[in-house]
């Protein structure tokens, strides 16, 4: 569609587009621009029902700045800083250089949660000297427009076909589902591409599935924790939407989940439906935390709070007041830096993060905006979410994480146990509502409610 949309229309357009399995109205349908998939909450599906199948855009002018000259001082800044330590992992590695990381530190979540090491991550992360990965597979380094970063890897898969390699779409459909051979992955990342859906999506729903056939709970034999060809089987189901099985993981695992009941809601991996990221809570207890109160569910692009549980400062086994605020400060973060539209690989390269986008700010729009201001505006884009979703039917349990992660402690290489109670994460979560304004069910003040005028 992209293709010919462009050769229609000609030079200078953009085009976003949807693939097959937002015609069908899977639940995690993205929507692609240049190969890149947004719309973890199923945007591809929205556009589906509406019989889009693609945008195409073309800017009529260039948008001009209130003080240019500024503007151009400050992307010449950026980009100096970009270039510096901060984000020396992005630009040589990429984000997969997480991966064996995480599987040292018990913090990659392994089969739907069961585990917290994947005994096949060497194999499928960026480590020369041990990757079926690296090498000659990897043909490119791609950025966003004026981005000097390139956190994008892309790698080849079969004769004339790249994808974009990133840690979470390769937790999501290699140690998630338990698949360690490394060309299956990449398939499987490019098979989703193709389909447009979401990689964590789709891998925490299909992992979820592999563990419903492993209980019996689900009629496919076939379907099991590290069959590569299970995986991609299960893929094109999805995409297809043909059989049952295709049907009922395209809805994802909540409502899937709740057709097939027994236990499986238990272990379903999803906050307010949306599949986790590859963090395991058990180990990352303010990540824990800003998982189960995100707005939009389990996106760990809206909330960092990892930083603070990888930062060496706090007992990241060990929740508590600390993690609380260090959780909201990074939800802060998040929320200015997508309202800017900044790059959140960029967030360590700012001394005084507020005082300093307000003084982006203020060179784009003219506006006069200090760093207290716009601290106060990402608490009030916080409130502005969690005041929508109330609306819109949120209720004080959707605040919380499947129970696996509150019932089955982890044992680590070190003999220390990891665990994550319910006792711990209610403390964390009433803590968190104390700090923010809200009652005890989660309720901001009416008076907050006017002033946002979302009565």
């Amino acid at each position: 569609a992209d293709a010919k949309l462009r050769a229609e229309l000609g030079r200078g357009w953009r085009v976003a587009a949807i693939g097959p399995a937002g015609e069908i109205g899977v639940r995690y349908a993205t929507i692609s621009h240049d190969g890149r998939h947004a719309g973890r909450g199923g945007l591809g599906a929205v556009m589906g029902a509406k019989n889009l199948k693609a945008i195409a855009v073309r800017a009529a002018a260039k948008v001009a700045t209130a003080d240019p000259r500024s503007v151009l001082a400050a992307a010449r800044d950026l980009r100096e800083r970009s270039f510096g330590p901060a984000t020396a992992k992005y630009r040589e590695l990429g984000t997969l250089a997480n991966l064996l990381a995480f599987n040292a530190i018990a913090a990659l979540p392994t089969r739907n949660f069961q585990a917290a090491n994947f005994e096949g991550a060497p194999s499928l992360a960026e480590q020369p000297a041990e990757s079926e990965v690296a090498g000659m597979r990897k043909v490119a380094r791609s950025s966003c427009a004026s981005c000097t970063i390139g956190c994008e890897h892309i790698y080849r898969v079969g004769r004339g076909q790249k994808v974009r390699v990133e840690y979470e779409n390769v937790f999501a459909l290699g140690p998630m589902c338990g698949v360690s051979d490394p060309d299956a992955v990449l398939a499987a990342s490019a098979r989703c591409d193709d389909l447009g859906i979401d990689t964590i999506s789709a891998g925490g729903t299909i992992a979820w599935a592999m563990e419903c056939a492993q209980r019996g709970l689900i009629d496919a034999p076939w379907l099991r924790f590290g069959d590569s060809a299970a995986l991609l089987r299960a893929l094109d189901e999805i995409g297809a939407g043909s059989t049952p099985l295709g049907s009922l993981l395209g809805d994802g695992s909540k409502r899937a989940s709740r057709t097939v009941g027994a236990d499986s809601q238990a272990f379903a991996p999803h906050v307010k439906g949306l599949e986790m990221p590859g963090y395991e809570p058990r180990t990352l207890h303010s990540m824990a935390l800003g998982l189960a109160v995100n707005a939009r569910g389990a996106d760990h692009n809206r909330s960092g709070a990892y930083e603070a549980d990888l930062s060496g400062d706090l007992d990241r086994l060990d929740g508590g007041d600390a993690h609380v605020a260090a959780a909201i400060v990074t939800e802060d973060r998040a929320a200015v830096m997508d309202s800017l539209i900044l790059c959140k690989f960029l967030r360590g390269v700012f001394t005084d993060p507020f005082a300093e986008w307000a003084a982006l700010l203020s060179a784009v729009t003219g506006w006069d905006v200090t760093g207290a201001e716009l601290h106060e505006t990402a608490r009030r884009i916080v409130m502005t979410k969690r005041v929508y979703n109330i609306r819109e039917g949120w209720q004080p349990e959707d605040d919380w994480l499947p129970g696996r992660l509150l019932n089955e402690p982890l044992t680590l290489p070190s003999g220390r146990v990891a665990a994550l109670t319910a006792d711990r994460l209610r403390a964390m979560i009433d803590a968190y509502y104390k700090s923010r304004g809200l009652d005890s069910a989660g309720h901001p003040d009416p008076g907050i409610v006017d002033d946002l005028h979302l009565a």
